[in-house]
């Protein structure tokens, strides 16, 4: 098997469960009532994604509802109605927050990496331990992302991720001059991705383990490697 036919597999199995989402053609929600300004408002946001992640990771997304997040956060439901009007939007906002961390993590990862860190590798690591936590409820939080018509978001977020491996280019592979190409940092950043929906989803019980993060090390630096020299 070729090292693009090998590819183009890990993203089929990435992303082929977000293609059989059936999306749902309405009015996008109000996904905060309330934005969390201070303090006390972030931690309460951050009690009632707490007590959504421990319902869907015991009990499943059938047990669900304002109610019973509201009593598992220990606030009343007036409170939570202050912040979201429903659980879709409880969702929606979990899964925006994942984004937000996962480009945060990654930029992070392969700017600040000290003289003689690989940057390949801290992004991996970075990016494994995201996906790990709370996996339940992050697949579902994604999965409402799509099923209500936001799944634009997620492809703009890998988006991002491809421009700042182009943007620094010379920090992960020091002897090339030209940027990643743009359809080179697709198709890496879309792999990786792939390979981690999979693994989360799966369960795979070795994704975190020091060889699964070698092996994706080892998928980036071959990719890379092979790339055309830049003159």
């Amino acid at each position: 098997m070729c090292e693009y036919t090998s590819i183009a597999r890990i993203l089929v199995l990435g992303f082929k469960r977000w293609r059989t989402v059936k999306v749902r053609r309405k009015q996008p929600i109000d996904s905060k009532r309330r934005a969390p300004q201070q303090a006390r408002a972030r931690d309460t946001v951050e009690v009632i994604f707490e007590a959504t992640a421990r319902i869907l990771l015991k009990e499943g997304a059938q047990a669900l509802n304002t109610n019973y997040i509201a009593e598992r956060a220990g606030i009343s439901v007036g409170t939570l109605y202050g912040y979201f009007p429903n659980k879709a939007a409880i969702l929606l906002a979990m899964a925006r927050r994942e984004i937000t961390r996962v480009t945060a993590a990654v930029v992070r990862a392969i700017s600040s990496a000290d003289a003689g860190a690989d940057p390949a590798r801290l992004a991996i690591r970075a990016l494994i331990a995201e996906f790990s936590r709370h996996r339940k409820a992050r697949r579902i939080a994604f999965q409402t992302l799509v099923a209500e018509g936001f799944g634009a978001e997620l492809e703009a977020n890998m988006d991002e991720i491809a421009a700042a491996l182009a943007a620094r280019t010379q920090r992960i592979i020091p002897a090339r001059r030209a940027p990643i190409p743009a359809v080179s940092a697709f198709v890496l950043t879309r792999a990786v991705n792939g390979v981690l929906v999979s693994a989360a989803n799966e369960r795979f019980p070795h994704m975190g383990t020091p060889e699964f993060e070698d092996e994706l090390v080892r998928l980036v630096r071959g990719y890379l490697s092979a790339l055309p020299v830049s003159h």
